[in-house]
Formats: structure tokens, C-alpha cells, sequence
């Protein structure tokens, strides 16, 4: 009761420092974070054969499936990553577009799953006209939770977006992205339409990736795919082209350090140099 007591009050200091800090700049994000620690999946009835999911009432079939594809997607999280999880994750699955909205903290009505304070969220289209992403998907945001399970809610906020998303969906092998073809991506790269490699996240970056320059036409999914399947690109390009570095970054990353830290660790250079690199490949392929 006491290790409970203790974990509650350690969300609950997040979730105000949160609030706090965006409510001048985004007051509809201070309730849907609101919302999302309220609304929080581990009071849901969990899977009886594995409590680790939770799921509304009326979506026992789902949790039943996700809880199939658990083993596979850990072991897929965890070996790209570097080590096991720290702690066990728990996952929602709702049977209603509403009871998922009320706990994701984002508010995004058309995403089809969240990670929020190291939770796994996800959206009952999974289960219905996308069920072909729910594996994909699945994978992706535990991908998220499991760095989220070594670190403070604080530092993990402080990891670039790009690298969160980009390693959520080279382990996923393309979740989040699935619009958006590695050609695609390479070609709008080459023209100069591409992310913006930062060495730090902020609580007031509510983006997913940022490009470089903003779209002739409004956000739209595609976008953000394509800004996911580069981030992507670049993250597996760190990892194919030195698997020592990058297995000696994470660990320094899953251990607290500051990214620009972790990268120095691993490669012996900066961020940005090695975009430059990850760049010049791309005319050589």
C-alpha cells in the first residue's frame, strides 16, 4: 500500500508540474492531461490470465488479442533498446471512441494509440477499420513506455520528439507510419523537405517531429508521417551504420543522461554531424 501510495503521488506531482507549465500556453492540453491522469486504465477490470491489461467494459475480446501479441512486441521493444523493462507497463483497451479520448492526455481525436505517464493507450479502431496497425501500433507506443520505464516523466520529455518517434517506429518496423514509403521520405529529404534535429523536447512542443519549414498546406496524418518515417530513417541509419555506438548511446539515454550527452557517448560527435552524414547518404542511395 505504501509503494502505491508512493507511485500516486509521484504522478500526481508530474501531472501538476505539467499542468503548470502549459496552462499559460495551451489551457485545452492542461484538461486533456487532466483527463487522461483522472481516466487512468489501471483502474479498468484487468485480463484475468494477464492482469497487465486492462480493458473498458464490453472490450474482453480486444484485451484478449492484445494480450496475443504482447510477448512477441516486448521482446522486439526490448532487444532494439537494450534492456528489459524496468517495470511493468500496464495497457488500456476501450470499446468506445469516448472512454479512449478521456484517457490518452492528448486529445487528438484521430490517433489510434498513446502513450501517456508510461501507459500504453489504445483506440478501438484498432480492433475494427485498422486492425491491420493494431501489431505495428502496439509495438510503437511500448517502445515510448519502456524508455519512460528508466527515466523521470521530466526526462523523458527532455528527449528530442524526432528520436522518440523515430526509434518508436524503426522498432515497430514502420508503426505510425505506415503512409509514407522509405523512397517517398528519401525523395522529400533530398529536396530539402525534412525534420528538424533537435538535441532536446520541451513541455511547450506539443508536435510530434518538426520539419524545417512549415507545409504549403495544413497538418494533415500524411505529414506527420512523413516527418515520423524520416525520423525514423535516420534513427536506423545511427544504428546500421555503428550498432556499438548506438547500443552505447541508449544505455547512456535509459541511464538519465542528457541526449546530447548519450550521443557524444556513443559516436564521439554531435547530433548534427551526424545528420550531415545520414544527408550526404541519402545521394549516394
Amino acid at each position: 500500500m505504501r509503494h502505491l501510495m508512493a507511485k500516486m503521488s509521484a504522478a500526481a506531482a508530474v501531472v501538476l508540474v505539467l499542468v503548470v507549465a502549459v496552462s499559460a500556453a495551451a489551457v485545452p492540453q492542461v484538461r486533456h492531461i487532466a483527463s487522461g491522469w483522472w481516466h487512468n486504465p489501471e483502474a479498468l477490470a484487468g485480463l484475468p490470465e494477464n492482469r497487465q491489461v486492462r480493458y473498458e467494459e464490453g472490450a474482453l475480446d480486444r484485451a484478449r488479442t492484445v494480450a496475443g501479441l504482447l510477448p512477441e512486441a516486448v521482446a522486439r521493444v526490448e532487444a532494439a533498446q537494450g534492456r528489459p523493462f524496468r517495470h511493468r507497463v500496464f495497457i488500456g483497451v476501450y470499446a468506445t471512441p469516448e472512454a479512449y479520448a478521456a484517457a490518452n492526455g492528448t486529445g487528438v481525436p484521430g490517433s489510434v494509440g498513446a502513450n501517456f505517464l508510461g501507459r500504453v493507450i489504445l483506440s478501438p479502431s484498432l480492433f475494427t477499420t485498422k486492425r491491420g496497425r493494431l501489431p505495428a501500433i502496439l509495438t510503437h507506443e511500448l517502445s515510448h513506455a519502456h524508455i519512460r520505464s528508466w527515466m523521470s516523466e521530466l526526462t523523458f520529455i527532455a528527449l528530442p520528439n524526432w528520436f522518440k518517434e523515430g526509434l518508436a517506429v524503426m522498432v515497430s518496423d514502420g508503426g505510425g507510419a505506415e503512409e509514407v514509403s522509405v523512397a517517398d521520405a528519401r525523395d522529400a529529404i533530398r529536396w530539402g523537405d525534412h525534420i528538424a534535429v533537435r538535441n532536446a523536447g520541451s513541455l511547450l512542443d506539443w508536435v510530434g517531429v518538426r520539419m524545417v519549414a512549415p507545409p504549403h498546406v495544413p497538418e494533415t496524418s500524411f505529414r506527420t508521417q512523413m516527418a515520423y518515417r524520416q525520423a525514423a530513417m535516420f534513427v536506423a541509419f545511427l544504428q546500421d551504420t555503428d550498432p556499438a555506438a548506438f547500443a552505447a548511446m541508449m544505455r547512456a539515454i535509459l541511464d538519465g543522461q542528457p541526449f546530447a550527452d548519450a550521443v557524444e557517448t556513443g559516436y564521439h560527435t554531435d547530433v548534427e554531424g551526424l545528420w550531415l552524414r545520414f544527408r550526404k547518404s541519402m545521394s549516394t542511395n
